[in-house]
């Protein structure tokens, strides 16, 4: 392969060109292709081609920084190579390292023989970092797409549960039942950064959610949710990165159109990458959640109580295209005046995400597999005398779910998934098992 092909190749990967995309090429394994170019890479440190040809097959498979130093190696066998710059610039801007991207690009476009295409890219990823730069930035994601759920309303399997301690039988409209839906939600962030040495900045992130049941209205579900506070890095010069946000919250939820509850409250996260390949994200919330009587639901102020909660997670990097991660919770409810409404729930989980080359569209823009599985289990205070005044409730949460990730470009992806959901209790009213199918658009800006 000729450095130029490479060059061609590699400027697809980082998601930037914009020629036409080829007659697909048959099927190839990605991690075969990755550890032959490895290989001959290392068998030929000095030979142009080689390194380019890894650094394209890195870039696709997700390694950016096992491509950025291939090419950085290039630089050093031969410095006047300013489309190797602006490639460095790429990568480094998606990696997030602005300034580093930032030098590169002006060393590209400080070359007085760069092509004019060339040119023009690398200007336009010049500003993009100089927007990056500003000490105000606004990002987010919206999405949009279509859920079958088997139990949309997750109610119970059969119509027969409890009542005053003794079997009754539902209404057969609130038993489980199957419909589709759509769902929407938008993420955004906002931070300000304070230009000090700790990296210190304000981080505001807004959550929507809203999905609308074609048959089951009183499954319809919205919530918004903001918390907003500063981030700053402690340990600074001891640790690489280890970051404190304490923050305040605020958000509200509707169920069949109707207020069902509103909360505010505060909370701290810790976020520290404990080494080159392990990072820890540990939140600690206090919520007060009110819940108002409406005509939907009359009862609903007795549930008006605090939430505790504890999350943590780590996230492994096991090679370069696998990351692992593990998931804990512990949260405690207690109402104002309901007792066996009061609850604390412990959670455990974990999962894979998998990485793999483009096989259809040869985007250049790697493919992913997610993989989790939860386990919760819920132990409430005393029984409730509505329902059973002689039996304690217990659950046991099983949640499966998968999920395809097939980007479109560098902003825009389209994702498969299924879920499992299985609920099991010591009383009727509160078990279901509910299987569920989406697919959707999602977009970053």
């Amino acid at each position: 392969m000729t450095i130029g092909a490479v060059f061609a190749a590699l400027a697809l990967h980082t998601g930037a060109a914009k020629a036409q995309t080829a007659a697909p090429a048959p099927p190839s394994d990605p991690k075969r292709e990755y550890d032959e170019a490895f290989q001959a890479m290392m068998k030929q440190p000095a030979n142009l081609d080689v390194l380019f040809r890894f650094a394209t097959i890195a870039s696709q498979t997700g390694d950016l920084e096992g491509a950025v130093s291939a090419l950085e190696r290039m630089l050093l066998i031969s410095p006047d190579l300013p489309r190797v710059r602006l490639e460095l610039g790429v990568l480094y801007y998606r990696l997030g390292s602005f300034e580093v991207a930032r030098t590169y690009l002006e060393g590209a476009l400080a070359s007085p023989n760069l092509p004019p295409e060339v040119r023009s890219r690398a200007e336009e990823f010049m500003a993009q970092v100089v927007a990056q730069q500003r000490p105000s930035q606004f990002s987010g994601e919206a999405f949009f797409g279509w859920r079958y759920q088997s139990n949309a309303n997750l109610g119970p399997a059969t119509s027969s549960v409890m009542l005053f301690g003794q079997a009754a039988n539902l209404n057969q409209a609130a038993v489980g039942t199957a419909d589709w839906g759509v769902v929407g939600s938008l993420q955004l962030r906002h931070t300000y950064d304070f230009g000090r040495q700790d990296r210190s900045m304000l981080e505001t992130l807004f959550t929507a959610y809203a999905n609308r049941q074609f048959q089951l209205s009183t499954a319809n579900v919205s919530l918004v949710d903001l918390t907003t506070g500063p981030r700053f890095q402690i340990f600074n010069g001891i640790f690489e990165d280890v970051t404190l946000k304490p923050f305040a919250a605020i958000g509200a939820i509707w169920v069949n159109d109707t207020p069902y509850y509103a909360s505010y409250g505060a909370g701290l996260e810790g976020n520290a990458l404990l080494s080159d390949r392990l990072r820890n994200i540990t939140t600690f919330t206090w919520r007060k959640e009110d819940y108002p009587n409406t005509w939907y639901l009359p009862n609903n102020n007795q549930l008006t109580g605090t939430l505790f909660t504890v999350n943590s997670s780590f996230q492994f990097q096991l090679t370069n295209i696998i990351t692992i991660y593990s998931t804990g919770s512990v949260q405690r409810y207690e109402t104002v005046q309901t007792p066996s409404q009061n609850y604390a729930l412990v959670g455990v989980g974990g999962g894979m995400a998998f990485r793999f080359g483009d096989p259809l569209f040869r985007t250049g823009l790697p493919w992913s597999i997610n993989l989790s599985v939860n386990e919760q289990w819920w132990t409430y205070d005393a029984p409730d005398p509505v329902v059973d005044p002689n039996t304690m409730r217990y659950q046991n949460d099983t949640i499966l779910n998968i999920v395809l990730n097939v980007p479109f470009d560098a902003l825009t992806t389209f994702s498969v998934s299924g879920g499992r959901f299985v609920r099991a209790a010591t009383l009727p009213n509160y078990a279901f098992e509910n299987n569920s199918f989406m697919f959707g658009i999602s977009r970053r800006f």
